[in-house]
């Protein structure tokens, strides 16, 4: 039986399509290999941050949070779930996960934190959640909002992020979005050097125990971070970076149903 490719696939498959049936494929006057941009970090003043779980504020953008706290931002980290591990951990790792989910945020050097305690695992795009989402926002009014991939490979990452995404147009004080990778990489528009701060990040995810024990996260994000410092230009240096989609309110807003596809327009174009 034919059964249709998921959504992100049809994109790309429309985009790809489109793209080799022109005569004249690419425009050789843009540049070569067009690299993200620098994230501002100097207009990030009040920050939201949503993880999904205890140790996704760390490995996703745990050296841009180490930044923002160095430059004095006010940040507000948001975890939405319990992090019981979706019956994969023993009794009482959700406790234990999320005092480490505290201590990876001290060591990121930020002290204001939330808790939803959605289930782990059971986390659906309903108005309970887009509520829940809805106060954390209005009750901090942040110029901007770091939060999961509409791409993430988890469940709860996807699920909370198309939330946010649902309830934006009544979020007045935000200005911008941002997505980060943890299960999936992203098409990136933006980066930022965490090369000052990397050993930071090592030692927020090194908090996480719990999750550590299920797999080796820490050399995982530490690779990652090396190959995304490529795209930083500084050949021959030990750079280190995180990647995102940023975009500002009113990009974020008309694109939320098809952001993916603005994405990849704007890089095959």
């Amino acid at each position: 039986m034919h059964r249709p490719l998921p959504r992100n696939m049809n994109v790309f498959t429309s985009l790809t399509d489109k793209l080799f049936s022109k005569k004249n494929n690419f425009d050789f006057s843009a540049p070569l290999c067009p690299l993200p941009e620098r994230l501002d970090l100097a207009s990030m003043s009040r920050v939201m941050v949503f993880a999904p779980h205890p140790d996704d504020e760390s490995i996703g953008c745990g050296g841009l949070l180490a930044l923002l706290a160095q430059q004095g931002s006010k940040v507000r980290v948001v975890l939405v779930t319990d992090g019981g591990g979706a019956g994969g951990l023993p009794a009482g790792a959700a406790q234990i996960r999320q005092q480490e989910f505290i201590a990876a945020l001290a060591v990121l050097g930020i002290d204001e934190w939330r808790m939803l305690n959605f289930i782990d695992g059971a986390v659906d795009v309903n108005a309970a959640l887009e509520q829940a989402l809805l106060n954390s926002v209005m009750d901090f009014s942040p110029d901007t909002v770091i939060m999961p991939s509409m791409l993430d490979l988890h469940r709860d990452h996807r699920a909370i992020a198309t939330a946010l995404a649902r309830c934006s147009t009544n979020l007045a004080s935000v200005t911008k979005y941002i997505q980060y990778e943890v299960w999936c990489p992203l098409p990136a528009t933006h980066l930022v050097d965490i090369s000052a701060v990397a050993d930071t990040k090592w030692a927020a995810i090194s908090q996480h125990q719990t999750a550590l024990k299920c797999g080796d996260y820490l050399t995982a994000s530490q690779g990652l971070a090396r190959y995304r410092g490529l795209l930083l230009g500084k050949p021959g240096t030990d750079a280190a970076a995180e990647a995102f989609v940023a975009e500002t309110a009113d990009e974020f807003r008309l694109q939320r149903q098809h952001w993916l596809a603005s994405t990849a327009r704007h890089m095959l174009s």
